[in-house]
């Protein structure tokens, strides 16, 4: 009984020993951190919470939360990191937390679309549909997505420039039943004066499926004589969808009364005539350019290539070398008919003097020369053309109104043969008006050929 005695009064010892060392452990006062991480990520535009955490001084039966001094500030409307200071300070002591914010994108893309089904070619191509994609940082990335068929489903992918990754899918069949797009170049109806040697513009075809489909084009246009033709264009795919357009051409004789407009461009080509083919080829509209040695030879083509009408006003244009003497003249012209063949191949007998027919300062170098002149480039082959209403460009007008006014207020009810300057920038700024003008008012343009109506001036030496 001794012995039992002993050992329950030792064990009991241990227990109140256990229990007095834990009441201890339990009533001290220290400071406790709960859920605190060095390093955390938060959400890019999400609201960020500094009291993500728990400090608080006291034990464990009772703890005061701590309210820290913050120093630092995470801007959630960028990525990146940041370092914030959390000082508590307690019982006379303080301590600071350093903590690493990552401010990061982990958001999804949102792909919406209204469709439940789609239409993918029988090739497999997938063609574009109304779809949207929109990301909380790149914003629209619709022209990023992936599309790809499979098991008669569309894929549609799209990962944004922080490796978000979307994905969704839609019911897909294969079917093409769109036929192709041809858009006609220049406008779906031309008129022309007989004898216009018209190069057609042609027309753009797209299709959602094909890409290499043939345009077919057939024309029953008689350029020589009066009346209203077409041009059409046809297209067919490779799923058999047809497309059929087709171009009026309609053409009008001289002596119908028809009110004719060429437009004539002398001394080029220069600096500004790239701007001039711009404005013609925004209306459908070909000039006449009276070319002489300067410019580039590119330009040249591109007039010739545009459909325009090239013709030769001298090399040099020096009045002084020219007009000396017949054999200068036609060394000078021969000079630029060279020119013109060898950049587009062709040859052109059109030509204008410098000065016009009517020019009297050739008279201070050849007396008589201009009425030699304007016989012997008949004989030669060669049909040379004045004109009858004058821009005034080459003379003391130097804005574009005057010369826009110049030209509406002088024009013919017949055949209005236009004298403008590609040369000059003021003369080039009038023409969009003066064709605007021109079409709003029956009249239709025309370039030069050996069989127009001509305007030759008087010869005064």
């Amino acid at each position: 009984m001794k012995k039992s005695s002993t050992k329950l009064i030792i064990i009991l010892l241990i227990c109140f020993g256990v229990l007095m060392i834990s009441s201890f452990f339990v009533l001290l006062d220290r400071l406790y951190v709960k859920n605190f991480k060095r390093e955390i990520n938060s959400e890019y535009k999400n609201e960020f919470n500094y009291n993500s955490f728990n400090v608080c001084y006291g034990n464990l039966l009772s703890c005061e939360e701590l309210k820290p001094e913050i120093a630092g500030k995470v801007d959630i409307n960028k990525l990146g990191k940041y370092s914030i200071k959390y000082t508590y300070n307690y019982n006379k002591k303080s301590i600071t937390l350093k903590q690493t914010v990552n401010v990061v994108d982990t958001t999804p893309q949102e792909i919406t679309y209204n469709l439940e089904e789609v239409s993918v070619c029988p090739n497999g191509k997938i063609p574009n549909f109304d779809i949207k994609v929109i990301d909380n940082y790149d914003g629209d990335i619709t022209k990023n997505i992936s599309k790809e068929y499979s098991n008669n489903e569309v894929i549609i992918k799209a990962i944004d420039s922080n490796g978000n990754v979307s994905v969704k899918s839609i019911k897909a069949v294969k079917e093409d039943k769109e036929a192709p797009i041809i858009n006609i170049n220049g406008g779906k109806e031309k008129t022309f004066v007989v004898g216009f040697n018209y190069e057609d513009e042609g027309a753009e075809l797209s299709d959602n499926c094909d890409n290499d489909i043939k345009l077919e084009t057939t024309s029953d246009v008689n350029y020589n004589e009066a009346g209203s033709y077409s041009i059409k264009y046809a297209a067919t795919d490779s799923s058999g969808n047809k497309t059929e357009v087709e171009r009026t051409i309609n053409i009008r004789n001289y002596e119908s009364g028809s009110r004719v407009v060429y437009l004539t461009f002398d001394d080029g080509p220069s600096y500004y005539t790239d701007e001039l083919l711009d404005i013609l080829g925004k209306y459908g509209v070909k000039a006449t350019f009276f070319v002489t040695g300067n410019g580039e030879d590119r330009v040249i083509k591109r007039e010739y290539d545009e459909g325009h009408t090239i013709a030769l006003h001298t090399n040099s244009h020096e009045y002084s070398y020219i007009y000396s003497s017949v054999d200068n003249y036609f060394n000078d012209l021969y000079a630029v008919r060279d020119r013109v063949k060898n950049i587009t191949g062709a040859e052109t007998n059109l030509i204008r003097f410098p000065g016009g027919s009517s020019n009297t300062i050739s008279r201070n170098y050849s007396e008589g020369i201009m009425s030699t002149l304007v016989d012997e480039v008949e004989k030669r082959g060669f049909h040379y053309f004045d004109w009858n209403v004058s821009s005034g460009d080459a003379g003391s007008e130097i804005s574009s109104d005057q010369v826009y006014y110049n030209v509406i207020n002088n024009l013919k009810e017949g055949s209005s043969i236009v004298l403008q300057h590609d040369i000059k920038k003021y003369s080039i700024d009038a023409v969009a008006r003066i064709i605007e003008y021109c079409q709003n008012n029956g009249y239709v343009f025309s370039t030069l050929n050996e069989f127009s109506p001509n305007a030759h001036h008087r010869v005064n030496n």
